[in-house]
């Protein structure tokens, strides 16, 4: 994720009315800024007329007070302002927040000048960082793989500071994102490794899933949860390359609110604990399209009737296209299961159909449903 500036410099202050001038006063303003500075209040550039006391890093935002011309230092927390980007006045003083996370967090704004320093109580909204889990749970020994997230960059996840956690082993960090830290997956990888990855200042922040995760799946198309009436789907490549053996891969036309089934099978258990605290787990699959997937919806439903009762309807919102690489994603079962009672027998019918508005071409190949705990 980028951040920018509402307006450019120059842009900026002329928006200011012409009142703020860079880096100092002007010589008339010299006798009010001999004094000790204070500060009255802070607000956003956008509404001059409103004092706040919170905000969020990265902010433009205007200083009020007196003396405020000659400053030297400006902090937000323990987190120094870059006075080259400054619009100072007397009365005023206009700075972006630093998107830097403050290692001593006091809620307070300072401003130093020759006259002394004012300080004013202003709390920070900082973001925490999120590691959402992996983008392919299960890429190869060897493989360029990455943990995707928020904050990365804010947190100095990087090559240099950060460091990934493989089952408690360092692994390095090759590149990092605002949303993305990526790694190689080590060569003596095995299934069922936990990762966390490692701030700057030494965090562990844990990575939701698991590496290779097999337990509780519905259909794997090779072992433990085969298809059951649609096997013209089952593949095993060329294309795109087997994530984890045989998968299923629809590669034609889908039509408008055509009922397409491509996994069905009538005969799975569940965990008795899935059914009951539906909240703790989630559904994950492995996605690889050749083709976007950008109209029409896959339904996945438990023992349900494919329309509302235990049934999730996956339509991404804009295309969702991985371009040949297979990635996993993440459902939340309490979003799959809105009615237990109907799941309380040993053995059930789970069916993944196309159906939704909009034909689609589609090539689009699915491995690995899976129902895992949350954490």
């Amino acid at each position: 994720m980028k951040f920018y500036s509402i307006l450019p410099k120059a842009a900026l202050g002329l928006a200011l009315a012409g009142t703020l001038a860079l880096g100092g006063c002007e010589k008339e303003d010299a006798d009010v800024c001999g004094g000790t500075p204070t500060v009255s209040g802070v607000s956003s550039t956008t509404d001059r007329g409103t004092a706040s006391g919170t905000g969020s890093l990265a902010d433009w935002v205007i200083i009020h007070g007196t003396n405020l011309c000659n400053a030297t230092k400006i902090s937000f927390n323990d987190v120094d302002v870059s006075l080259a980007d400054a619009y100072v006045t007397a009365t005023e003083i206009t700075v972006q927040v630093p998107r830097v996370v403050p290692k001593n967090v006091t809620n307070t704004l300072t401003v130093t000048t020759a006259g002394g320093t004012a300080q004013t109580s202003y709390k920070l909204d900082v973001p925490s960082l999120m590691a959402l889990g992996m983008s392919n749970e299960y890429a190869a020994p060897g493989q360029l793989a990455a943990i995707v997230g928020n904050n990365f960059d804010l947190y100095e996840v990087t090559p240099e500071k950060g460091k990934i956690l493989w089952d408690g082993t360092a692994v390095a960090i090759t590149k990092t994102t605002a949303d993305s830290v990526y790694f190689v997956v080590p060569a003596n990888a095995t299934p069922g490794a936990m990762l966390k990855v490692v701030d700057a200042n030494g965090k562990e922040t844990a990575v939701p899933g698991r590496y290779k995760d097999n337990r509780n799946v519905l259909f794997g198309y090779d072992t433990n949860g085969s298809v059951w009436g649609s096997d013209a789907f089952i593949a095993t490549g060329p294309t795109p390359a087997p994530v984890n053996g045989p998968y299923v891969h629809i590669k034609q036309m889908i039509g408008e609110w055509v009922w397409t089934e491509f996994s069905t099978h009538n005969n799975i258990a569940l965990p008795a604990d899935v059914v009951k605290n539906p909240n703790n787990y989630v559904l994950r699959f492995e996605v690889n399209t050749l083709k976007p997937f950008n109209t029409n919806a896959v339904r996945l439903s438990i023992d349900g009737d494919a329309a509302a009762t235990n049934t999730y309807t996956w339509a991404p919102a804009t295309p969702f296209n991985t371009r040949g690489k297979w990635s996993t994603v993440t459902v939340p079962l309490s979003n799959f299961i809105n009615k237990p009672t109907d799941l309380d027998k040993p053995l059930h019918e789970c069916k993944f159909i196309f159906l939704g508005p909009g034909a689609l071409d589609a090539d689009i190949s699915f491995d690995t449903f899976r129902i895992v705990p949350k954490d």
